[in-house]
């Protein structure tokens, strides 16, 4: 497995572990509330560590442990597979911000609307990084 495989691993790892967190531990009795958007957007720092952290040690850990991987430029083949990956995540990103607009327009308070903007960007994140482990395992 090259070093580019293994940090969408670690990216997958952080957003399930960082936003599955953020998801079953938010109040969702008081989601449609001020209060509700603020913590909202508080759990948010939390959630910005629980997710870096995986990413930084294990982007060093691989980095260190196979230096020379690490350095190589990026080939066609990987080019290849981000864009697809980005090309695929274009589309729940599109839908999410189109429900966020109806949520909006229908006098829904922010605090739906920021948690649905945020599973919006995790859904699409998911999408983005699993196709690319897809395309990886493939040889794509």
């Amino acid at each position: 497995m090259s070093f580019r495989e293994k940090i969408p691993w670690i990216a997958l790892f952080g957003l399930l572990s960082a936003f599955g967190w953020y998801f079953l531990n938010y109040p969702w009795e008081i989601a449609n509330s001020p209060k509700g958007m603020y913590t909202a957007v508080w759990m948010l720092l939390p959630v910005t560590i629980i997710f870096l952290v995986p990413m930084v040690a294990g982007a060093a850990f691989f980095a260190i442990r196979s230096p020379k991987d690490a350095d190589l430029k990026e080939d066609e083949r990987e080019k290849g597979i981000h864009l697809r990956g980005t090309h695929l995540a274009y589309y729940p990103l599109a839908i999410g911000v189109q429900l966020n607009i109806f949520v909006l327009i229908n006098g829904f308070n922010y605090g739906y609307a920021v948690t649905i903007l945020i599973a919006t960007l995790v859904i699409a994140e998911l999408i983005r990084v699993g196709s690319q482990l897809y395309y990886y395992r493939r040889g794509y």
